[in-house]
């Protein structure tokens, strides 16, 4: 039976969908870029090119990449689609932490260039170890080596202060932070290069299946206390970040060992971005032909069950692009006042 992960690696093989959009005598190729196999980038980018392949526009997908700089392509009108964070939005307005070098005033100006299609809950952030480490709690990561996430990424930020909030510890001070490409955290895990894999998840996870099939599992959680800390509801407070939960023994069974069968880890969300340069009748297009076959989505990927009308704007935090816009009118979506495209205040 095929895991997650194969459907996952064979829909990525493919990584150019074409069909063409026509307008007169002219056609054009769109691109669009998503992160690495296995994930939720995946399982909600393969459908959006698919079914804009059906509906006349040709989307040419490239995986395996870092967000963060697919987002700063979209701005720059080098880029047309892609999958995007939320937080790193606001960072991009603000030109801070990864978009420090492009200057709070250019960063503003690059920001201003993005445009929303649709926002999703993605999973979880999970502290991975074996259940033959001895890693049992969060103060025993003094020393290890830990996967964060890929080099320049928001995910390893991200990962490094969810355990600053849980232990105080700095990267690279007090623990080794290992930041590789998503493929590359993966195959350092199976290898056994790392003591502890810290990374955005699915739930259930083709990556969590495959590391099972290696030897057991250990989640570690947070409690109830570590959820009422000042710096934690800071860390879950943050845009497209909120509290989230994973039945353990549901979608892994014996496979993961937790202390209780429910466990807690902060959520994330990833949103869909489109570049203000783009044309009005392809968004409206792409994002029409999305929501249409929506049913057939979620029924493709057990991960996507709370994808629905009622979640389409989940950790959007980027005003709508007047096509995508359009569309959601028409379909008697209820439209936050924020998400509204700044052409139409």
């Amino acid at each position: 039976m095929k895991t997650l992960l194969k459907k996952s690696l064979a829909a990525a093989a493919g990584l150019a969908v074409s069909v063409a959009l026509t307008t007169g005598a002219s056609a054009r190729t769109f691109t669009m870029e998503i992160a690495g196999p296995g994930g939720c980038t995946v399982s909600t980018g393969m459908p959006l090119v698919k079914y804009a392949k059906h509906a006349g526009v040709d989307i040419q997908l490239a995986t395996g990449k870092t967000l963060t700089k697919s987002g700063i392509l979209v701005a720059q009108g080098k880029l047309d689609f892609s999958t995007f964070v939320p937080f790193p939005y606001v960072l991009m307005q603000r030109g801070a932490a990864m978009y420090k070098k492009l200057g709070a005033e250019k960063g503003k100006q690059l920001a201003a260039n993005l445009r929303g299609i649709l926002g999703f809950e993605c999973g979880v952030y999970t502290p991975v170890v074996w259940a033959n480490s001895g890693i049992t709690k969060w103060e025993q990561f003094k020393g290890k080596r830990i996967f964060t996430g890929p080099p320049s990424g928001a995910a390893a930020q991200n990962s490094e202060q969810f355990i600053r909030v849980m232990t105080g510890f700095e990267p690279n001070k007090d623990y080794e932070a290992v930041r590789l490409a998503w493929g590359g955290g993966q195959q350092a895990m199976r290898d056994g290069q790392l003591d502890v894999y810290m990374r955005p998840l699915q739930v259930p996870s083709a990556m969590v299946e495959e590391l099972m099939g290696i030897r057991q599992l250990r989640f570690l959680s947070i409690s109830e206390a570590d959820l009422e800390s000042p710096a934690m509801k800071k860390y879950i407070g943050a845009v497209g970040r909120y509290p989230g939960k994973i039945n353990v023994k549901k979608h892994y069974g014996d496979g993961v060992l937790t202390e209780t069968t429910e466990i807690r880890l902060p959520a994330f969300a990833l949103i869909k971005i489109v570049g203000h340069h783009v044309d009005e009748d392809a968004v409206y297009t792409v994002t029409k032909a999305f929501w249409e076959n929506v049913a057939e989505i979620r029924a493709g990927d057990r991960t996507l069950g709370k994808l629905a009308k009622e979640t389409a704007f989940t950790g959007l935090n980027i005003p709508l692009h007047i096509g995508a816009y359009k569309y959601y009118k028409e379909a008697g979506f209820d439209v936050p006042a924020n998400l509204i495209p700044p052409e139409l205040k």
